[in-house]
C-alpha cells in the first residue's frame, strides 16, 4: 500500500503523520508531500516580489520538510518527501493529482478545524481533497 500523508507543518498535520506512522506500520511506502504556497499580490497583477521574501518562503518551507524528516527518522517505514509549488492552484488539487500520478491507496491529512468565518476566507483544504480524490481520504482531528 502506498500512501500520501499531506504535511504543512502544523500540529494538525504532525497529528496526521503521526496517525500514518502507527496505522502503517506494513506500508510499501509513505510519500510526505508539502505543498508551497505562492506569493502573489492582492490586486492579481504581476507585481515585483524581492528576492528576501522568496529566501524567505524557501527558508520556512525547509523548516517544514525538516520537521516532517524528524518525525518519520524514528520510524521503520520508507518513506519519501516531496516539495510541490502550487503554481497558482489550489492546494488541495495539488494534493489529489499527486496522489493519482503516484498511485497512492489512500491519502492522510490533518484538519485545523476551521469554523465560521475564517472557514470561509480561507478555505478547507482537508474538505477540497475530499470532494476530488479518487482515493480514500483518513482527516485526522487536531
Amino acid at each position: 500500500m502506498k500512501i500520501l500523508v499531506a504535511f504543512d507543518g502544523s500540529d494538525g498535520a504532525q497529528k496526521a503523520l503521526g496517525f500514518a506512522i502507527n496505522f502503517s506500520k506494513d506500508c510499501e511506502r509513505m510519500i510526505v508531500l508539502y505543498v508551497s504556497r505562492d506569493i502573489i499580490s492582492e490586486s492579481g497583477r504581476l507585481t515585483y516580489i524581492p528576492d528576501t521574501a522568496l529566501e524567505r518562503r524557501d527558508s520556512e518551507d525547509e523548516a517544514i520538510l525538516a520537521r516532517a524528516r524528524s518525525i518519520l527518522a524514528s520510524s521503520n517505514i520508507p518513506f519519501e518527501i516531496i516539495k510541490k509549488n502550487s503554481d497558482g492552484v489550489d492546494v488541495s488539487k495539488v494534493i489529489a493529482d499527486t496522489a493519482k500520478e503516484l498511485e497512492c491507496n489512500m491519502i492522510i491529512t490533518g484538519t485545523r478545524k476551521l469554523r465560521g468565518l475564517s472557514k470561509y476566507l480561507l478555505g478547507s483544504v482537508s474538505a477540497g481533497i475530499i470532494a476530488i480524490s479518487n482515493v480514500p481520504v483518513i482527516v485526522v482531528p487536531p
